[in-house]
């Protein structure tokens, strides 16, 4: 089964992560990056996804194509990008304040078309993607940002993250 990078995000979106419900939103467009760059790298997403366009940027493996798929799903009505004003300390060491305050969630429509996609999927596929926003979601992002440029770190030599 082939998944569009739409898909894939929504179906991160989707997963439960470590609070255990469907739909558990992710905060911040750098820690949306990373999960989606993990997921391909790692979690071998390259083999089941169209191809990624990661590439290194400002913090990081970045690719324009995961912003134009999130973009995509706020017009279908799928997700909602909602700011909210938080405390920025976690984000200061690495200059990235402007990131704290994103906050990407399934809409209640997007969370029933996005089960019947989960519906038709191999069980490992969405357990591969439960794991990974269960380890990453709730972790700081300078943690998630070292653990990608040590282990990646061709993706961190234009990075402005002071890590």
């Amino acid at each position: 089964m082939k998944l569009s990078k739409p898909e894939l995000v929504a179906l991160l979106l989707y997963a439960p992560g470590q609070t255990k419900h469907i739909g558990e939103k992710i905060i911040g467009k750098t820690r949306l990056m990373k999960l989606i760059f993990l997921l391909w790298k790692e979690g071998k997403f390259d083999e089941i996804s169209q191809k990624t366009t990661f590439k290194p940027y400002k913090y990081g493996p970045f690719d324009a194509e995961v912003y134009d798929a999130i973009e995509a799903l706020e017009e279908l009505g799928i997700v909602e990008e909602n700011q909210e004003s938080k405390e920025m300390e976690e984000y200061e060491d690495i200059g990235e304040s402007y990131d704290a305050d994103t906050i990407y969630k399934l809409t209640p429509i997007g969370i029933a078309k996005v089960k019947r996609i989960v519906d038709e999927l191999p069980a490992d596929v969405m357990r591969k993607i439960v794991n990974y926003k269960t380890i990453y979601n709730h972790k700081p992002l300078v943690e998630i940002l070292h653990y990608v440029y040590s282990k990646y770190p061709e993706y961190a030599v234009l990075s402005e993250a002071k890590i």
